[in-house]
């Protein structure tokens, strides 16, 4: 059975956490970053007190979907977008589930949610962080990487670098006391931002007892980057750029 983080916390004394930095996710080499059970080591935690107001972000957008996973209503996906002083965004996310088995033929299966994958990344500088909602039943992030690799049972595959894809790996269950996310968090670079409908995935890995159906995934609607469009300013600055180059152009032809 898995131990909750907070839980875990308590048994071992630590009343405090100081607040990590976001962690990069590495575009070469190992590229999953592993967490930890202990927050007060774990590069991930943010703090159990912190949200985005503590770094200066402000929410500019949020949408709270219910996920349908095998035809069946299972929880409910929150996803936040802030803006820093900077002008820069942050993309928080939290699941929370609702269902402990689901009906798959005459068969009964537990549900759990192992992955939840976020795309539309590519081409931005990403680094990744989760905190506490205040509840005692929220699952920490187990792993992180740029990486669209599937789980499967006994092994992993090797994750490949995939820019548009950040991989949030957990381990949601309501059987196991651990009903729901911390909010996991991307930091990037980008200032603007779109609404995709294959923004987001979850998956849950097949188990070695069968306790648990074949690989299910769901995919769903969600924020993502997405590049500025240039001000009418700037589109003239451009033109007018362009003319210039043509003048100069055509000024080295008529000297020849």
């Amino acid at each position: 059975m898995k131990i909750r983080t907070i839980a875990l916390s308590l048994m071992l004394g630590f009343t405090a956490h100081a607040a990590q930095a976001f962690v990069a996710l590495p575009e070469s080499g190992d590229l999953r970053i592993v967490g930890s059970n202990n927050t007060a080591a774990d590069p991930f935690f943010l703090g159990v007190d912190w949200n985005p107001a503590d770094d200066g972000y402000s929410r500019v957008a949020r949408r709270i979907s219910s996920v349908i996973y095998d035809g069946t209503d299972i929880g409910t996906f929150y996803d936040f977008v802030y803006r820093g002083a900077d002008n820069t965004l942050l993309f928080a996310s939290r699941f929370e589930l609702d269902v402990g088995e689901i009906e798959i033929g005459d068969l009964e299966y537990e549900v759990e949610i192992n992955d939840i994958l976020r795309r539309g990344f590519a081409g931005y500088d990403v680094s990744v962080g989760w905190y506490d909602s205040g509840t005692d039943s929220d699952m920490r992030l187990q792993s992180s990487a740029h990486s669209n690799g599937v789980r499967t049972r006994p092994a992993n595959p090797a994750d490949v670098f995939d820019d548009n894809v950040v991989d949030f790996r957990t381990d949601v269950s309501v059987e196991e006391g651990n009903p729901t996310t911390g909010w996991y968090v991307v930091k990037t670079n980008a200032t603007e931002f779109t609404y995709l409908v294959d923004a987001v995935t979850i998956r849950q890995a097949p188990s070695l007892d069968g306790t648990s159906p074949p690989l299910r995934v769901a995919t769903f609607e969600g924020f993502a980057p997405v590049a500025a469009v240039p001000e009418p300013a700037e589109y003239a600055m451009f033109l007018a750029g362009l003319g210039l180059i043509g003048f100069a152009a055509r000024r080295r032809q008529a000297g020849r």
